[in-house]
């Protein structure tokens, strides 16, 4: 059939079909619409998976929960029930009991599910046979996964425990009867692809006699993850080596979840230690901690450096707004919590005599036995709160426009004022509240200080004259620097505090007076000696903020020194630099210079020889990425700007010949170190690196050019920056 024929004919045949359909008639109606497509996604098409448990019921020991799985959009998961992906899906329930004793008792986990553990011998560390035996250890249910599962619409499932409560193992003296008017909370760990975008941990705290999710303050939560631990630590859970808080095969991070088997009544079978949350914590930040894991594993934490004040409880433990509802209940007396600070037992009848001990004689009951709402353990945090107390009211800074220098003199005023008092300040030397006031003087802002440096003592200085909180002081120096540099000027103080009156107070007359004094790091100032009034400060890189979210604001602790140099020197931003300069020590190699921004950079990502002192073998446990710069850096602080007039790092190669980097270089090469082809990459583009001396012509560097913040290569991009 040729095709105009082929053509023809299927005509003719459309035809006839359409005259038999009309013949058979027509009553005008549509037929009725099908039932409508389901809406939503493959658990394979979503980057990232969020589950929000929505319902809780047990009925005859039956635990059913039903819960949502979506997107990060809200867009429900249509195959979680089926997805064969879902690597992890862990549930677990407890219930929150009442506590008896004196005073008031926070109300602890008990986990329904529970496991007796022996040890096993050949994982006992030496040293812990005695102390190694049968524990208890909380479990959660990680079995039944999708077959307890099922679909009730798009993105709503329901998930029915294989474990009754009723089938509960008794334990030792636990009280594992169900009580509907106790709050119990219902866990949930759930993975799909081994990918933690798609990783969650939920919880669901609720009242069983009425179904309803409980208020926060019956759920005994002190801390938010955010709030406390992320402060410090890292979350980047997929970086292969970067240090995280995420445990047990990847699997869990959320801290009420933790709460679920680190329960007051768990241990490790191997050493005897206690996992009880509170204790657990406390003692690794300690450095006094050592546990086995699973399969043989030791945790051993003796080298954890934790970098605030230990005796100031909110160092992680932080109330306020955004914070948990019951965050105040770390204030009341529990064995374990408080024993793994105050004694070498783990054993409460132990705990409780060695705090008698300790603290009776000099202490009322009600200083640990607090009754609900008081502040039982409030002694941990009057020291810091002195402090913070005097910070607020006491300042004292250097007046821009007084500085001259004439026939070797520098003349200068100085600026102090005290909310807390009725009459104006005295000067520091009258000041008997003041153990130590220091002004230190940096010139050569653009330059890093390399100008020289001068600082004057002035609570051990008469002014030459000087009223209502203006001081003026004449002091000899050796510095001849241009009399149109910038500089600048910053005063640190120490002021004696008491406990009981939360205030500050002559030296040596508190009634409880702290042990170490409140350090005030002052204002930076900038100046010249010209008397301009437009002087620029050094370029902002680091912000005393970021550095006091792990290090806090104390410098130093309760108990010793937390801080360089006694705390001294307090201004991150500007006064370290004043010492901390390209220049000074120049007999230093690379990775292990003085130079602010080569030290800062290598000890934190333990890249010098000599961490602490002269010993190489104390190492900083840096508790996040160190290659994520937002954890010290604000954004906008990573441009590499106003580096052309500084001058290059004054270092020694590892044969001792004296050589340079240039700022940049310098930076690059403390974490990174000299590598060749790094090496090579630098003085490419106009950088010094191990070079002879007198090699880098300032502002000869052209880094900025790829590697500024928001470029392509941007210091931003090509390291794991979370801002």
């Amino acid at each position: 059939m040729d095709i105009k024929t082929k053509s023809k004919t299927l005509s003719l045949i459309s035809l006839a079909c359409t005259a038999l359909l009309f013949g058979c008639g027509s009553d005008g109606k549509d037929g009725e619409d099908g039932p409508n497509g389901e809406i939503g996604l493959s658990v394979g098409q979503a980057n990232e998976l969020v589950t929000t448990i929505t319902t809780a019921a047990i009925t005859d020991g039956a635990i059913i929960v039903e819960f949502r799985v979506e997107n990060a959009n809200g867009v429900g998961i249509t195959d979680f029930d089926t997805y064969p992906g879902i690597d992890t899906l862990g549930m677990g329930i407890a219930k929150l009991m009442p506590q008896s004793g004196k005073g008031y008792k926070t109300p602890q986990w008990v986990n329904y599910m529970n496991k007796m553990v022996a040890p096993v011998t050949a994982n006992i560390p030496a040293g812990y046979e005695d102390k190694a035996g049968e524990q208890i250890q909380p479990t959660i249910e990680t079995n039944c996964k999708q077959d307890c599962v099922e679909k009730v619409s798009a993105g709503l499932y329901r998930y029915t425990f294989a474990f009754n409560l009723n089938d509960a193992t008794a334990m030792g003296d636990l009280d594992l009867t169900y009580d509907d008017s106790l709050t119990h909370r219902i866990t949930m760990e759930m993975r799909a692809d081994g990918d933690t975008n798609k990783l969650v941990n939920s919880h669901f705290d609720f009242l069983p006699a009425s179904g309803e999710q409980v208020s926060g303050l019956d759920t005994r939560t002190v801390e938010f993850l955010e709030n406390s631990c992320l402060r410090c630590h890292n979350d980047d859970y997929d970086h292969a080596w970067a240090p995280k808080l995420i445990m047990h095969g990847t699997k869990r991070y959320a801290i009420e979840n933790c709460q679920m088997c680190h329960t007051s009544y768990a241990g490790d079978p191997e050493t005897g230690a206690p996992i009880d949350m509170g204790y657990m914590v406390h003692q690794i930040h300690r450095a006094k901690y050592l546990m086995v894991g699973y399969r043989g594993s030791v945790h051993d934490y003796s080298k954890v450096t934790f970098p605030a004040d230990m005796y100031d409880c909110r160092a992680c433990h932080q109330e306020g707004d955004n914070r948990p509802a019951d965050a105040f209940n770390f204030k009341h007396h529990r064995a374990l919590a408080c024993g793994s600070c105050h004694s070498d037992s783990t054993d409460p009848a132990t705990i409780k005599a060695d705090m008698h001990t300790k603290y009776q004689p000099d202490h009322s009951c009600g200083t640990c036995h607090a009754d609900q709402g008081d502040e039982g353990a409030a002694h941990h945090v009057t020291d810091a709160i002195a402090k913070d107390n005097a910070r607020s009211s006491y300042k004292a800074a250097l007046v821009p426009g007084s500085v001259s220098l004439e026939a070797g003199l520098l003349t200068f005023s100085v600026a102090v004022s005290d909310t807390s008092l009725t009459t104006a300040a005295m000067s520091p030397n009258a000041d008997k509240r003041i153990n130590y006031s220091n002004i230190y003087f940096g010139f050569g802002n653009d330059i890093d200080f390399t100008s020289g440096k001068q600082n004057y003592k002035l609570h051990e200085l008469t002014p030459t004259s000087g009223s209502d909180g203006i001081y003026t002081y004449s002091q000899p120096t050796s510095l001849t620097p241009d009399m149109m540099q910038a500089a600048t000027a910053v005063i640190t103080t120490h002021l004696c505090v008491d406990r009981d009156t939360l205030t500050a107070v002559d030296c040596g007359t508190g009634s409880d007076e702290a042990n170490n004094p409140a350090v005030l790091p002052g204002e930076l100032v900038a100046f010249n000696l010209n008397g301009d009034s437009s002087i620029m400060a050094r370029r902002v890189v680091i912000s005393n903020e970021t550095c006091a979210n792990c290090h806090d604001d104390k410098y130093l602790g309760k108990f010793g020194t937390k801080m360089k140099h006694d705390g001294n020197y307090t201004n991150f931003e500007g006064e370290c630099q004043m010492c901390h300069n390209p220049t000074y020590k120049s007999n230093q190699t690379a990775q292990d210079h003085i130079d602010f921004k080569v030290r800062i950079h290598a000890h934190h990502a333990n890249k010098r020889t000599k961490q602490q002192g002269d010993d190489a073998t104390k190492v900083v446990s840096f508790p996040e990425h160190y290659g994520n710069c937002a954890v010290c850096h604000d954004k906008g602080q990573l441009t590499l700007s106003d580096l052309a007039t500084v001058p290059a790092t004054l270092t020694v190669d590892t044969q001792g010949n004296e050589t340079e980097y240039s700022p940049i270089a310098a930076t690059c090469v403390s974490c990174h170190g000299e590598k060749g082809s790094l090496l090579a990459h630098i003085k490419s583009n106009g950088g010094a690196a191990s070079d002879p001396r007198g090699t880098y012509t300032a502002g000869s560097e052209t880094c900025a050019t790829c590697h500024s913040e928001g470029k392509a290569l941007g210091v931003d991009a090509v390291h794991p920056v979370k801002w």
